[in-house]
């Protein structure tokens, strides 16, 4: 075991010696998160319930729509929830990245909201932080923490997708404006937003941002009719010749691709902790209505297959929230880093950790999307029922596999920003040739040298071949989730954190072996062979454990 580092990559060198836990956050910090949790429940949900009954009977009523969303975040801003991040200068909270995850859990109970809140804060505030200019950052960040204005980001068109950079809205340059032409889709705040971070190219040709007021001329469309999400307003957005002062341009001149990607790399940290907080809600709405749901004379928890679904939901949640939390203390020691000039650290640090945003990203919705799912399969037939709040919750979900880069996206990106930090220098494969799997010691051993030799032979690549860089990221996911729940129990000893681990530890061992299997043909056929060990006696221990807690 070697120390704490941290750097992008260092998870495939060694375990460290500690990370940063829940367990660590101190009683501001709790209070912060009580308070927050407490508006969600008392304050938003019963709202965003009312809007969302209010829509099905009115689905045309857009106006409705943005007043009562944009009256929450308005209120939101009074207990600082719309500047977690920004620094108190300007208005906001400053906090650590770690309370400012904490936070994100809390704002996610209702996902609407949450959307609606995230992108606000990150999306639409961040790149003022990472690019605006003095006089940009005193001007608008001021009124985005206060709730006077609230911020969309505008990037995604109908011909550019997950290629964002390949757009089509233009920007020309007449005298002190630049004149915007083109369409975004999928624009979430935009029935209500003030200011829009708007990316053109100038001159048909350098990917540029803007800073875009509303009242400049920007058109909004219709609310689009989505599966879920009916709370939060998303629609498209045109601009047709909208003159933009050259003083709101974003960074420089071909500089937008920069804003974008910084920008993405700590939304797709929000992503990750937000989906744990939604995926914490979701199991609790399957643990409580199976103590309350009675069959054949018994409360339906105490049929294995029921909580055998609650104890494996209960170890994802362990191993997300271990990963979401060392991550979350790694980008705050970059974000403190010292430098040349704060924001210059800042854009370092952004840029930093892409890899492990997008394996969080994609770790944390996919374990969402098995908990909510689990859930919903312990209501039964009321879980297909919109009188439980589980069917919104499994309609609500669904697009956090899908935005701010898809889940396939995000695989590649993982891939490609660990090749692209080894180039640096930032780590070396190790030299290890380990096949042990008894421990989840040895099982790490093994799966740093299975992932460092494929992603060396990788190098020889001019594109990544997506049917081998799949198997590939998903044993990164799983080494980077083993290897922080493996720490946090050392440093917590906690009876239920080490029969999680056991369990997915044994969930782990088991995939390894097809991983080896996929990329045989990167790592000189090193088949590794498994022999599973039985489930259900560490089932049993997480249950047991988790009802003695």
């Amino acid at each position: 075991m070697g120390a704490t580092t941290h750097h992008t990559g260092a998870f495939l060198i060694q375990t460290p010696d500690t990370v940063f836990t829940p367990e660590q956050f101190d009683a501001e910090a709790r209070q912060m998160a009580d308070a927050t949790e407490r508006f969600v429940r008392e304050q938003v949900i019963p709202a965003v319930q009312q809007l969302e009954r209010h829509l099905r009977t009115h689905p045309t009523d857009a106006a409705t729509k943005s007043a009562r969303m944009r009256a929450l975040l308005t209120q939101s801003a009074e207990l600082g929830l719309l500047g977690i991040d920004v620094p108190i200068e300007f208005g906001g909270l400053g906090l650590p990245k770690t309370v400012s995850a904490l936070i994100t859990e809390k704002t996610a109970l209702q996902p609407s909201f949450a959307v609606s809140h995230a992108v606000h804060t990150s999306v639409g505030s961040l790149p003022l932080l990472l690019f605006g200019t003095e006089a940009q950052q005193y001007h608008y960040l001021p009124k985005l923490t206060s709730g006077e204005y609230i911020g969309a980001y505008a990037l995604t068109e109908p011909e550019a997708g997950s290629d964002a950079l390949a757009g089509r809205t233009r920007a020309e340059r007449i005298g002190d404006h630049y004149h915007l032409t083109g369409n975004k889709i999928w624009i979430t705040n935009a029935g209500f937003a003030d200011l829009f971070v708007v990316f053109a190219k100038v001159g048909g040709e350098q990917f540029t941002a803007f800073l875009v007021e509303r009242g400049a001329g920007v058109v909004i469309e219709r609310e689009e009719h989505k599966l879920g999400l009916h709370g939060s307003s998303t629609c498209r957005v045109v601009f047709d010749g909208v003159a933009v002062p050259a003083s709101n341009r974003l960074g420089e001149e071909g500089e937008g691709a920069h804003v974008a990607l910084y920008t993405l790399n700590i939304g797709r940290f929000k992503i990750g902790a937000a989906a744990l907080g939604i995926a914490k809600e979701a199991w609790r709405l399957g643990y409580e209505y199976a103590r309350e749901r009675k069959q054949f004379g018994h409360a339906i928890i105490e049929y294995p297959l029921v909580w055998r679904k609650l104890a494996w939901g209960a170890t994802l949640l362990y191993v997300v929230e271990s990963a979401t939390y060392r991550l979350a203390e790694a980008l705050e020691t970059a974000f403190q880093a010292e430098g040349a000039s704060r924001q210059q650290v800042w854009r370092a640090a952004a840029a930093h950790y892409a890899a492990e945003c997008a394996l969080l990203k994609v770790a944390a919705t996919e374990a969402l999307h098995q908990v909510v799912d689990d859930a919903l399969q312990i209501h039964g037939g009321y879980g297909f029922s919109e009188e439980y709040p589980i069917a919104g919750l499994y309609r609500d979900t669904r697009v956090n596999r899908i935005y701010e880069g898809t889940n396939e996206i995000n695989r590649l990106n993982l891939v490609d920003r660990l090749l692209y930090a080894r180039r640096k220098g930032f780590w070396q494969p190790t030299d290890t040739c380990e096949t042990a799997t008894d421990t989840p010691e040895a099982t790490l051993a093994t799966l740093r040298g299975l992932v460092g030799a494929a992603l060396s032979r990788l190098e020889a690549y001019t594109e990544l071949p997506q049917l081998l860089v799949e198997p590939l990221a998903d044993a990164l996911i799983a080494l980077y989730l083993l290897d922080s729940a493996l720490v946090r129990a050392r440093q917590t000893r906690l009876p239920a954190h080490e029969a999680m681990l056991a369990l997915y530890h044994e969930h782990v061992r088991r995939q390894l072996a097809g991983w080896s299997a996929e990329l045989a043909g990167l790592t000189d056929n090193r088949a590794i062979a498994i022999a599973p060990q039985p489930l259900a006696p560490l089932y049993q221990a997480v249950w047991e454990a988790h009802r003695h807690a």
